[in-house]
């Protein structure tokens, strides 16, 4: 059987033989099912004038008018799909409670929610199957109604050929500096034509924006992504550096599509890995996200222990020192974000505080709707929000993400406007108070070098706030260029580390609203070795104090685990001071200070035989005294390696 990322999900099961009826004769059931068979063989405009002729030749064939509107949806021809309805909805016509609810649906699918509750009154309580369904249906259409009635201000502007191509286009995704695009694109089938025509397959492409500032034209991502299979549903991690993505009928897969991710070195992706469990299982997975702190992954899942059909999960996620990834802990988001119906597409933002993702479990417009949800500071998350009228619509609705600052989304839809297409990835504009992302995050690029080479070296990298010690960012350099791009939050003071084996880690701090801006020269990394010294550019202290700050403690903790990885390295912390004051005052002020720093070191477990502290006020400056920024930059604290 052939898997399709979007389709098994979101395209309803093919047509199995009805049952015709005795309005039929021999002759017009064989060719009835003739025609179903051609329609689950995805041969439309085959079968398409067999019913025809039968629905013209025996009004009473009920069977073969449902067939027919069913096919006319399929082809995407919505004006057809209820002609062929209204013309067996009729009370003295076999089934005409059945047809009326057909009809009634086919309304509201098709956006026509007033018509629909036309017909859905009409079904008397006689009728108990059907007059409860009618309700329900009916109730969902007030629903819409009220909504469209407080329409939302987006305006979604389709995003042209060079993203947007002949086929079906869905789930956009793009790197917090907006340099590349990814989508996955449905090629070989045009609207209204069969999934399952020959060469139909789903692939992933990607476009760069250009000098200009415009995208180019989107291109496959090639084979070492994708294959002759079917692949799709991929989000780019916020510095692309990591492609993740699901993959259909692969040898070593688990289920009937598992999530695979690859790193990007320089311009060429690397080979897909399939992570295995828990990540995947022998259920389907898919809609893969990872969080901008790199510690966790969001997908969409059948497995069990879920909530309703296809639930949002999370995973947790360690980055390895050489970039691949290790994935354990798998946690349903529960039912605050699931239903008992189909959950999909879900994006975390830049912010790690809003979630995106796509229900048709909840009050909305149609089929799948877009809805968001906060982080509630408790662990939990808030109460999930229809994103509203006309952005969502009775079509389907999925794959919205929304660009690093907040202001720009993207998303996949049918419903937006009829032109020949199907799908198409769409750009609105988001304005504060209409759902966007609760912090704007910009973004830095930097350069990781070895000091003494200046050649490029993978490292990690680790950006967090100063004021909560919270973790903003996390994930590696590209280990060919050695080129990366963080995210920072707006408005917020940052500390940035950077590691890798057999070096000592790097150290820096931007100020609130301070231009994030890494030398261009790159990150100089220096290896351990007697003599080295670092700059703790996040150890804070009160004017004229000596007790630490809370905001210093994860640049001590860093340094712990650094000691801890290096067990035999020793270390001297120093304290430095500008010259303003008293010259024995302030050699005693940052003797306290670095004894401060090493008191720290040793409640946390390392060893006081491999550390020594020293005071040496405002004799060793890095910087001139006659400046603020300069005495800022003398005022600082340093460990020094004595020993390896």
């Amino acid at each position: 059987m052939r898997h399709y990322i979007f389709g098994i999900i979101l395209i309803s099961c093919l047509l199995l033989p009805c049952k015709a009826g005795a309005a039929a004769s021999k002759k017009e059931i064989k060719q009835y099912e003739t025609a179903v068979l051609l329609i689950n063989e995805g041969k439309y405009k085959e079968a398409l004038p067999l019913l025809k002729s039968l629905v013209r030749s025996n009004k009473d064939f009920v069977d073969a008018s449902w067939t027919l509107s069913d096919l006319y949806g399929k082809m995407g021809d919505d004006a057809k799909r209820i002609a062929a309805l209204q013309y067996v909805t009729r009370p003295q016509v076999a089934r005409y409670y059945n047809s009326l609810m057909r009809l009634g649906r086919a309304y509201h699918e098709t956006c026509n929610y007033q018509e629909a509750i036309n017909c859905y009154k009409q079904v008397p309580e006689t009728e108990l199957g059907y007059f409860k369904m009618a309700a329900s249906e009916m109730e969902e259409c007030q629903i819409a109604l009220k909504m469209m009635a407080k329409p939302v201000p987006f305006a979604a502007t389709n995003m042209g050929t060079n993203i947007n191509t002949i086929y079906d286009d869905y789930w956009p995704s793009l790197t917090a500096d907006e340099g590349l695009f990814s989508t996955t694109v449905k090629l070989n089938k045009m609207e209204g034509q069969s999934d399952f025509g020959r060469g139909v397959q789903e692939d992933i492409f990607v476009s760069k924006k250009g000098a200009d500032g415009q995208w180019e034209k989107i291109r496959n991502a090639g084979p070492s992504i994708n294959t002759s299979y079917n692949e799709g549903a991929q989000s780019v991690s916020l510095d692309g550096r990591y492609m993740f993505f699901v993959a259909c009928g692969r040898s070593n897969g688990f289920g009937g599509c598992d999530i695979y991710y690859s790193m990007r070195q320089g311009d060429t992706w690397g080979k897909a890995i399939n992570p295995g469990q828990p990540l995947n299982s022998h259920d389907w997975e898919t809609d893969p996200c990872l969080s901008p702190t790199g510690d966790k992954l969001y997908f969409a899942s059948t497995r069990p222990g879920g909530v309703g059909k296809s639930d949002i999960w999370v995973v947790d996620v360690t980055i390895n020192p050489n970039g691949t990834l290790s994935f354990s802990n798998p946690q349903n988001l529960g039912p605050k974000i699931n239903t008992k119906e189909d959950e999909l597409s879900p994006f975390i933002h830049a912010d790690n505080r809003t979630l995106f993702f796509s229900s048709r479990g909840r009050d909305g417009l149609g089929n799948y709707d877009i809805f968001v949800s906060y982080k509630d500071g408790n662990g939990g998350w808030t109460d999930p929000k229809n994103i509203g009228y006309p952005l969502n619509t009775c079509k389907d609705e999925i794959g919205f993400v929304v660009n690093a600052y907040g202001d720009k989304a993207y998303y996949s839809s049918n419903g937006q406007e009829k032109n020949g297409r199907g799908r198409d990835i769409y750009e609105i504009k988001l304005q504060d108070g209409n759902y966007r992302p609760v912090k704007h995050m910009k973004y830095a690029r930097g350069k990781i070098v070895d000091a003494e080479t200046k050649k490029p070296i993978q490292a990690q990298i680790d950006v967090y706030s100063i004021k909560s010690n919270e973790k903003v960012f996390k994930s590696v350099s590209d280990g060919r260029t050695g080129d990366f791009v963080s995210c920072v939050p707006e408005g917020e003071d940052v500390g940035v580390d950077v590691d890798k084996k057999g070096y000592l880690f790097y150290s820096d701090y931007f100020e609130d609203n301070g231009k994030v801006h890494f030398d261009d020269g790159g990150v100089k990394m220096e290896k351990i070795a007697v003599g080295k010294k670092i700059i703790l550019k996040n150890i804070f202290f009160d004017f004229d104090k000596f007790s630490l700050r809370p905001a210093s403690h994860h640049e001590l903790d860093h340094l712990v685990q650094f000691m801890k990885e290096n067990p035999t390295v020793r270390i001297r912390l120093s304290g430095h001071t500008d010259i303003v004051g008293n010259h024995d005052y302030n050699v005693q002020l940052s003797l306290n200070r670095a004894k401060a720093a090493y008191d720290y070191l040793v409640a946390r477990g390392i060893d006081d035989k491999r550390m020594e502290y020293k005071g040496y006020g405002p004799d060793v400056p890095i910087a001139s005294n006659a400046t603020a920024e300069g005495r800022a930059q003398n005022r600082r604290t340093e460990i020094l390696i004595i020993g390896k």
